[in-house]
C-alpha cells in the first residue's frame, strides 16, 4: 500500500486509498491467486532501471520508435519515474523522479522484458502527466488522456496474441505544461502447476 501512496493525489480519503489498492490487482488475477492456482509476478516494476529514452518537441515524429527492430543505441539510459520535481502532484519530488523529463515536451521510452511462455494476463499499469500512447511489441495497446494528477490512468491487459518471450514495452508520453511524470510496471499471472 505504501508503494501506491506516490501515485495518489494528496488529500484523498483513506477509503479512496483502499479502493485504489483494490483496483491495482486485476480481477482475474485476484480470483486465480485466491484459488491457489496462479501467482502474480512483477516482470518490470515501478522505478525500474534500463529504460532508453528520448525527449522531443511534441510535433516531432520518430517513425518506428515502438517497433522491436528500432535502433535506440544512441539514446540515453535512465530510471523511471521520469518527470519534474516541481508542481502540485505528490509524485513530482526528488524521491519519485529519477530521470528528468522537461515540461512541454514528449518523452519516448523503451524497455525490454522477458516473459515465460506460460505468462497470462500481462498487465501494464502506471501514471502519466499528461497523456500517453502505450505500445507492446509495436502494437498500440492503450491511448491515455490522463490530465493533471490523475493517478493510475495507464492500465491495460495485453492481448495474448501480442506476447513473445522477449518483449518490448514502448511509451510516448506527452506533457502539456507545469509538471511532467511517467512511471510504469508490468505484471503477469503464472499458473501454478498441478500436483
Amino acid at each position: 500500500m505504501n508503494r501506491l501512496r506516490h501515485l495518489l493525489p494528496a488529500g484523498l480519503a483513506a477509503g479512496a486509498l483502499v479502493a485504489a489498492t483494490a483496483l491495482a490487482a486485476p480481477a482475474a488475477t485476484a480470483a486465480q491467486a485466491a484459488s491457489g492456482r496462479a501467482t502474480v509476478v512483477t516482470a518490470l516494476d515501478y522505478y525500474s532501471t534500463g529504460w532508453t529514452y528520448l525527449q522531443v518537441p511534441p510535433t516531432t515524429q520518430v517513425p518506428g520508435f515502438a517497433q522491436r527492430g528500432f535502433d535506440d543505441s544512441a539514446w540515453p539510459t535512465g530510471q523511471a519515474g521520469f518527470g519534474t520535481t516541481n508542481g502540485t502532484c505528490p509524485w513530482n519530488n526528488q524521491t519519485n523522479v529519477k530521470t528528468p523529463w522537461a515540461v512541454d515536451t514528449d518523452i519516448l521510452v523503451r524497455h525490454w522484458l522477458h516473459l515465460p511462455r506460460d505468462a497470462q494476463a500481462v498487465r501494464i499499469q502506471g501514471t502519466v502527466d499528461n497523456d500517453a500512447q502505450v505500445y507492446f511489441n509495436g502494437q498500440l495497446v492503450q491511448s491515455v488522456k490522463s490530465g493533471k494528477c490523475a493517478a493510475g490512468a495507464i492500465d491495460v491487459v495485453v492481448p495474448a496474441t501480442y506476447l513473445d518471450c522477449c518483449n518490448l514495452l514502448a511509451v510516448r508520453g506527452h506533457d502539456a505544461g507545469v509538471a511532467a511524470y511517467l512511471n510504469l510496471r508490468v505484471t503477469y499471472v503464472k499458473p501454478t502447476q498441478a500436483l
